[in-house]
């Protein structure tokens, strides 16, 4: 069965969805320093811990968007997409995935 669109909020997903999976994108290329310097310039907070990288990777990712109500939050699978009973994930390139794990080679 087709899940139609029950509001506004609903109808915005595909352009919110494309802009994040946008910069997802742009992040598969760097660096931990290249993500830290962009999760420093789109929050003005430089991470320190792991909770720290993941709160300031969904902050840097909502910088400059207009999410129109929906939220992000990390999900196994990458980054969660949700509103209301709706729900998308979007996968995370790897130096990301890395990034948050603590794994990546500075």
């Amino acid at each position: 069965m087709t899940t139609r669109p029950t509001d506004i909020t609903d109808l915005y997903l595909a352009p919110v969805a494309l802009r994040i999976d946008r910069q997802l994108a742009e992040l598969a290329p760097m660096s931990e320093d290249g993500i830290l310097i962009w999760i420093a310039l789109a929050t003005d907070h430089q991470p320190g811990t792991l909770e720290e990288r993941r709160i300031l990777t969904l902050r840097a990712l909502q910088h400059e968007v207009d999410t129109h109500q929906w939220e992000l939050q990390h999900d196994p699978r990458g980054i969660r997409l949700s509103h209301g009973g709706h729900a998308l994930v979007l996968g995370i390139p790897d130096s990301l995935r890395a990034f948050l794990d603590g794994t990546s080679a500075t």
